[in-house]
């Protein structure tokens, strides 16, 4: 296992590299995660891929001088491991977050992609995400700049949370991402990114239905952000894609799924 970088667009892209198969697997980690995250699955890819995950912008060792990214940063920065690889095709994995990337590039990389892995995927329906996508683009930017010092704000959270009408894993996930200029900076680059990233459920089924990619899915039976049962409808009917439910909450990445991916 080595890591390595990518230069592009005047960023350096930090990837981590482990296994020798004959095929190549590109992998995306989740909100606040990084490259390493993956390497606990090991075990379960070396014999069939060579894997490269890579730090997106605002994560890890990743340096990104960017305000935002975009759906054509990623598919460049994948097309540049294709290219230091030597491959033609590849498959695609991610993780929550990533997940979603990685499925808003599918029209792009389908006619060379084999196959797709789907961990915990946002994308699909994840809770106060619809929110998110749908908040102006007007009101990001005037929060970006009001939001600098963010005390006044997480007071009418906590407010709202005593009332009942802010959810506490809302006002966690701000009052932990608002607080450090770095953690400021990668919550508002990866909020400005969404609307490049967004792919309609219906398309997303039609692109496994007639493409036939094979999918496999590994959802959590306890996980409390994405609604399982919007999974569940979208795959029914579509032979080529597999669900395999993990006795785990959101973050299922871990030794159960690496023994559960060697079974499979």
């Amino acid at each position: 296992m080595h890591s390595f970088y990518i230069e592009y667009n005047n960023a350096r892209i930090h990837c981590l590299r482990f296994g020798q198969g004959a095929h190549l697997l590109v992998a995306l980690h989740g909100f606040g995660d990084r490259a390493r995250l993956f390497a606990i699955l090991e075990k379960a890819l070396v014999k069939r891929y060579t894997v490269v995950a890579f730090d997106l912008p605002f994560h890890g060792q990743t340096e990104w001088p960017h305000r935002t990214f975009t759906k054509q940063d990623t598919l460049a920065i994948v097309h540049k491991i294709m290219e230091r690889e030597g491959k033609s095709r590849l498959s695609l994995m991610g993780y929550s977050f990533g997940a979603r990337l990685t499925q808003a590039m599918l029209p792009d990389l389908l006619p060379v992609l084999d196959k797709l892995y789907l961990l915990a995927p946002d994308g699909l329906q994840t809770k106060g995400m619809s929110t998110a996508v749908r908040t102006p683009v007007w009101v990001r930017k005037a929060l970006f700049y009001t939001l600098k010092n963010p005390g006044w704000f997480l007071s009418l959270l906590n407010l709202g949370r005593r009332l009942r009408i802010v959810p506490p894993l809302i006002l966690h996930f701000l009052s932990f991402n608002l607080t450090r200029p770095e953690r400021f900076r990668r919550t508002f680059g990866c909020w400005f990114a969404l609307d490049s990233f967004y792919l309609p459920r219906s398309r997303i089924k039609s692109i496994w239905r007639d493409s036939g990619l094979r999918v496999d899915i590994y959802f959590g039976t306890k996980d409390e952000m994405i609604r399982y049962k919007t999974v569940k409808k979208m795959v029914e009917g579509v032979r080529n894609v597999r669900i395999y439910l993990m006795d785990a909450g959101h973050r299922l990445i871990g030794e159960d799924l690496r023994d559960r991916m060697i079974e499979n």
